[in-house]
């Protein structure tokens, strides 16, 4: 536990809020650095790949929202578990989350792999931005354990009053993301330049360095095998309503 859960139930609700909510805006707004950046340094490489960042957007977002809905949904029931005194019952429950978001992630991105190409062409009549949407989408959508696990163990930490590491590891991801994408979309000391696929991969990289940033501390073991049922189902009910 930290410094800030101990003021659960002790300090004014005020004061909690004041302290606990801007590290938690700050990665929600850090978080949508991410396209920000990558559509600033694709649009100066070429036309054609920001319309494609513009096509795979809507994508992202869905990805977002499955990943952080799922997290918040967790994040609630484990805090009202801790609320109550049921520290291990609230550490199965994130422990059931994990193997459950890679879940999530696998059909999400088999899916969108699946269907890229028909999206692209739905979506565009140009081959190069057809091209560029399969390429950048595919590697975006499929490639994001990171931003997946990140979420289930970010909002764990959360859950437990830590809310300054998940900001550290959404700054440090953002901040990757921003160093490796010029490097990677133009090229650089040998690097050759690799256009939309440098942006992709530069934003996959900030993502899993944000997840490892929160693994070490908001990593639960997995419960035994006879708990998943009643605890994913219970972890439904508390998630639905995130969504």
């Amino acid at each position: 536990m930290t410094d800030t859960s101990h003021a659960f139930g002790t300090e004014k609700i005020g004061k909690i809020l004041l302290r606990i909510a801007p590290p938690v805006m700050l990665a929600q707004m850090i978080q949508a650095l991410y396209s920000i950046v990558d559509s600033l340094f694709v649009g100066r490489y070429a036309g054609s790949c920001l319309t494609a960042l513009s096509i795979v957007s809507p994508l992202q977002l869905l990805m977002i929202a499955l990943a952080v809905g799922l997290g918040v949904g967790i994040n609630t029931i484990i805090s009202a578990k801790l609320g109550v005194g049921k520290t291990e019952t609230a550490n199965a429950y994130d422990g059931v989350g994990t193997p459950l978001i890679a879940a999530v992630w696998l059909l999400f991105a088999g899916i969108c792999w699946a269907i890229m190409p028909a999206y692209a062409a739905m979506s565009s009549d140009s081959a190069v931005v057809i091209r560029d949407v399969i390429l950048y989408g595919r590697i975006v959508c499929v490639c994001s354990p990171g931003l997946f696990f990140e979420s289930i163990w970010a909002k764990t930490l959360q859950a437990e009053g830590n809310m300054k590491l998940p900001m550290c590891a959404q700054i440090l991801g953002a901040v990757t993301n921003i160093l490796l994408d010029p490097l990677l979309i133009f090229g650089w000391g040998g690097i050759p330049p690799l256009g939309i696929t440098g942006a992709a991969m530069a934003t996959v990289c900030g993502q899993v360095v944000a997840a490892a940033v929160v693994a070490p501390k908001g990593f639960r073991k997995s419960p035994p095998r006879n708990v998943y049922r009643h605890h994913i189902g219970q972890i439904s009910v508390w998630v639905c309503p995130t969504f």
